[in-house]
């Protein structure tokens, strides 16, 4: 059995998501701004952009996803 368990409750990564509201300010005012998340396989990544789109979407902000 293969099962996948996310937590509603996203914790840690204080310093990673307080980076990236930089970028965020810069393209509120109007400026290009873009991040790139990068890491070994399994350490979070994919929960971690899900986390900040979320935010960025109630903050207003039109966010696009792609997937390769």
């Amino acid at each position: 059995m293969n099962a996948r368990v996310v937590s509603p409750v996203f914790v840690g990564r204080r310093d990673e998501t307080a980076a990236l509201a930089v970028p965020l300010q810069l393209a509120h005012g109007g400026d290009a701004a873009f991040a790139l998340i990068g890491g070994e396989a399994g350490v979070g990544k994919t929960r971690f952009v899900a986390e900040l789109a979320a935010r960025a979407s109630a903050a207003g902000f039109t966010v696009l996803a792609g997937a390769a």
